[in-house]
């Protein structure tokens, strides 16, 4: 009798320990392009990204510093991985929704 409960338990536990660990499907492949896209920033690989890494190949480096001047919130002169991709879908969204309207 204590054999099969404890091979109950086990059996229950083997089947539950994945579904509780599971992430949400979606999630992860959100975030995979702009962690990817960041890690290309971050040069020197020290997890933030600097106003010079920022501007490195930028078509026009005012703009783009004026970019990381909003993007850096706290105001440190560094780029954490959530400051660099916020704004990203934003201003995405923002273009579409006057697209629709002009039409």
């Amino acid at each position: 009798m204590k054999l099969n409960k404890l091979i109950i338990t086990g059996l229950t536990v083997a089947f539950l320990v994945p579904i509780a660990t599971a992430k949400p499907a979606g999630k992860d492949k959100e975030k995979r392009p702009a962690k990817r896209e960041f890690s290309k920033a971050d040069a020197d690989g020290d997890g933030k990204v600097s106003l010079a890494e920022f501007i490195d190949g930028a078509k026009d480096e005012d703009k783009a510093t004026g970019r990381f001047k909003k993007k850096d919130k706290d105001s440190d002169g560094f780029l954490s991985e959530e400051e660099y991709a916020k704004g990203k879908k934003g201003k995405k969204g923002k273009r579409d929704k006057k697209k629709k309207n002009d039409e």
